[in-house]
Formats: structure tokens, C-alpha cells, sequence
């Protein structure tokens, strides 16, 4: 069941360290990395121009629907690039001594950000409208209407904050065994992901969750071992669930409600997976790692 690796960057175009991250705007690829640049890509991976944003590792990166990237750092720095396309300009929009190492742009076009104290912070605007202390580590971070998912290495927590708050008003919901990353996934009703999707706990497997408040979030079902090291990356596609990690491959999953099945794979080599982009359709998949490489893979 092989996938293909379709494209590579070229060598002289890469990240002088980890690719960190992967966002999509207007036909237009951008990765982060751990050198404190973004690269800004054609669709077809030829390197357009590259903007240096930190002087330190990219933990994350998100756009918004204007086009604007955000970036947080090991810096302790929050970033924006407001017109990347036209403009090299550079915006701060937080410094602290906290490591903010998730962002996340919702469907209202509003920003989140978490560090690892646990604080989840609310930007309207590029403001600071709301920050939620949910005591743990915030390494991987999704946000659907007003749930939040945020997770580190022990257990997945749901968040629902209180519809109509003017104060930031919180609730836990559901905790459920896993490590990070955590994505939206499966299909969609009303706008809204019906699933999600978290790793085991020893970052082998794959745990599959019914996005039901009203079921109170159970997990349909656990894949053990579906990679042979530590998953970094989940993807959601529709019918599709992408995972990759250490081991440098990306595999392609039936993102079914029971019985998980292995549809296709590619070993991409370069060493490890840290970011996944879905491509113009669900069967290509952008991915980087460690060689700072980016790469185009399909799937049949």
C-alpha cells in the first residue's frame, strides 16, 4: 500500500534546522522552522522569498483568514507577519519568560495561543480578550465553536467555555488518556469536525474520539503500534486520517468510526516528521522534519 513522494525543495532552499510548522494562503506554502525564518513557497515547492522572524526555534505557526502568519517561539515572543505576500514587516504582539509553543486560528477567525504553564489565551483583533488556566503544559492545541482540546503528554482535556461569558467563564468536560498532538477530524456537520484525533500514550498509536458533548466524548477506537516510533503529526482529512513522526513515514488512515485501517504509506526519509498540510485535495500531503526539507507527497 505505498504512497509516492511526489516532490522535493530543492537541497540549497531548506530550513537550516527542523521544519516546525506548515500553513497554506492563496496558492501560497509557508513553513517555519527552527532557524526563526518562515519560507514562503509556491504550491509546487519553489522557494519565493524567506523573512527572518525570530532569532530563535519556531514552536508554532497559524494564519488567519486576511493571510496574516502568526509565530511563537522559544523567545517567548508571539509574532506576526500582517502581509507576508507583499511586505517583510514584522509585528510583536506579546513578550513574556512563558514558552509558547501552540497556536490556533477557530472558524471565527480568532487566534489562541498556549504556553507551557498551562494558560490558554483568547486574541480578538489582535488583542487579549481571555486567558483560560488549565494547569497543564499546552503542547498541542485545537478550538471548534466553544470547545477547546488542548494536550501535553498525559491525557487530552475538553474545555467548554461558557457561551455568552463575558468573563471568560470555563468548564472541563471530558479527560481522556492520549499525548499530543491532537487534531479536528473525520467529517463535518454544521461546519464542525465530528471527530478527533490524539495520540497513545507512548506515541505509537492512534486514539479516535466522537466529537459528541452530548455523548460525552467517547473514544470509538485505540490503533496500538501504528507507527514503529513516537507520532508527531495528525492530520485531518475528510475520510482520511494522516499520521507521521519519527520514523519519517506519513501513512494514510480510513477516518471510520470502528476497525481503523492502514489505506497507504510513503517513508519520505530525512529523519523525523514534525508538520503535515493538506494539499489542494485530501490525497496530497505537504510534510518537514528534521532536514529542513519540505516535501510533496500523494496519495493514490
Amino acid at each position: 500500500m505505498p504512497g509516492v513522494l511526489e516532490k522535493t525543495a530543492a537541497e540549497a532552499d531548506k530550513h537550516l534546522s527542523d521544519i516546525t510548522a506548515i500553513v497554506s494562503f492563496q496558492e501560497h506554502v509557508f513553513t517555519s522552522g527552527g532557524d526563526g525564518k518562515v519560507k514562503v513557497w509556491t504550491k509546487d515547492l519553489t522557494l519565493k522569498k524567506e523573512i527572518a522572524v525570530h532569532e530563535a526555534w519556531i514552536y508554532a505557526m497559524a494564519v488567519d483568514f486576511q493571510g496574516t502568519i502568526y509565530t511563537s517561539s522559544s523567545d517567548g515572543t508571539i509574532r506576526c507577519l500582517p502581509n507576508p505576500l507583499q511586505s517583510d514587516e514584522v509585528k510583536e504582539l506579546l513578550k513574556c519568560g512563558d514558552e509558547i509553543e501552540s497556536l490556533f486560528v477557530d472558524s471565527k477567525d480568532n487566534l489562541y495561543s498556549g504556553d507551557d504553564k498551562g494558560i490558554v489565551t483568547m486574541w480578538m483583533n489582535q488583542k487579549i480578550k481571555f486567558k483560560f488556566n488549565l494547569a497543564e503544559e499546552v503542547r498541542s492545541l485545537a478550538i471548534q465553536n466553544n470547545f477547546i482540546y488542548s494536550i501535553r503528554d498525559n491525557d487530552l482535556t475538553i474545555t467548554e467555555v461558557m457561551e455568552g461569558s463575558a468573563t471568560g467563564r470555563y468548564m472541563t468536560k471530558a479527560s481522556i488518556p492520549g499525548k499530543s498532538p491532537v487534531a479536528l477530524c473525520g467529517s463535518c456537520t454544521n461546519a464542525a469536525y465530528n471527530n478527533v484525533a490524539i495520540a497513545t500514550r507512548d506515541g505509537l498509536g492512534i486514539v479516535f474520539i466522537r466529537n459528541s458533548a452530548k455523548e460525552q466524548f467517547p473514544v470509538l477506537w485505540t490503533k496500538e503500534k501504528a507507527h514503529d516510533m513516537i507520532i508527531n503529526c495528525l492530520l485531518g482529512a475528510n475520510e482520511y486520517l494522516y499520521t507521521a513522526g519519527y520514523d519519517g513515514f506519513v501513512k494514510q488512515w480510513a477516518s471510520v468510526d470502528k476497525d481503523p485501517k492502514l489505506l497507504a504509506e510513503v517513508n519520505l526519509g530525512g529523519g523525523c516528521l514534525n508538520a503535515l498540510l493538506l494539499g489542494a485535495d485530501n490525497s496530497t500531503v505537504y510534510a518537514g522534519g528534521s532536514d529542513g526539507i519540505l516535501k510533496l507527497a500523494k496519495f493514490s
